[in-house]
């Protein structure tokens, strides 16, 4: 009896159709991982099948995007805070700045190679789904002479759909004194997740509210900004990086050219996106 029902399980889990409906109850982390390590048969499966694939965000899903409907990469979020929300962000929470030290490999060294491997899927992942297409930056510098405000933007990834190495190398291709103060990611588009605000308006507030609807994933890159500024923006200014270490670099700083240095080591090669001026 005990063996008939084990081959009546095997049998079943052998039917394509059958296996697909348990793989796809499947918590994200279980079928990018454990699932694929049972035998090939699972690992064709999860591979070959569009909609496991939309569920480990490896293929997009073509659903236009609005605020209800987007749904930021969970396993993202958890090895890549503050670059990718949690979905149960409110955008009246405050925004916190970029903070390369708390990226999984970092706070865990020995997971390191597992990373900076060419195929690391976490390279391949989407940001969210439906997934993300335009990506911009807007750098302003608070000097002696006034306030110098320049915009960019990558061409769109109409194609694929913006995945995380981009993401990522985009943020890390910017030079390492520009993380001695604050580096935010806002989610935008036409229903924004977070986005900077301004009680006084004005021509600023005008620039970084139409880039913010214009595109999906801003960089926003602020020098020589007060904390009371940032406060009014819906930065977190507590999260700014405000102690310089060796050289006059802030913590992330340092990071960011370790990372550079893992991975000239590691013989990957930083993705380097073309931009053009915005305005």
């Amino acid at each position: 009896m005990g063996t008939s029902k084990a081959t009546a399980r095997h049998d079943a889990l052998a039917v394509p159709e059958i296996l697909n409906l348990i793989l796809e109850e499947l918590d994200m982390k279980t079928l990018l991982i454990s699932a694929q390590r049972v035998c090939h048969l699972w690992r064709n499966i999860i591979q070959e099948t569009s909609s496991l694939q939309e569920k480990l965000f490896l293929e997009p899903r073509n659903t236009k995007i609005n605020n209800e409907m987007r749904i930021f990469n969970p396993l993202l979020a958890t090895k890549f805070p503050t670059f990718i929300p949690e979905n149960e962000r409110f955008i009246s929470q405050p925004i916190q700045c970029v903070d390369l030290s708390s990226v999984d490999f970092i706070v865990h060294p020995e997971k390191q190679s597992a990373y900076l491997r060419p195929d690391a899927s976490w390279r391949h992942m989407l940001t969210q789904q439906p997934p993300a297409f335009k990506l911009a930056s807007i750098t302003r510098v608070v000097n002696s002479h006034g306030v110098d405000l320049m915009r960019s933007r990558a061409p769109p990834f109409y194609t694929e759909g913006l995945r995380m190495g981009s993401l990522f190398d985009f943020i890390l291709a910017n030079p390492g004194f520009l993380f001695t103060r604050g580096v935010t990611i806002f989610h935008g588009g036409a229903s924004p997740v977070n986005t900077p605000f301004f009680n006084s308006g004005g021509v600023i507030a005008d620039k970084y509210q139409e880039i913010v609807a214009q595109n999906d994933v801003i960089l926003s890159i602020e020098r020589g900004v007060s904390p009371e500024i940032y406060n009014e923006m819906g930065v977190d200014s507590n999260s700014i990086q405000d102690e310089e270490l060796e050289d006059g670099k802030s913590v992330d700083a340092i990071t960011r050219d370790f990372i550079h240095s893992a991975y000239q080591e590691a013989g990957l090669r930083m993705l380097k996106l073309p931009l053009k001026k915005y305005d």
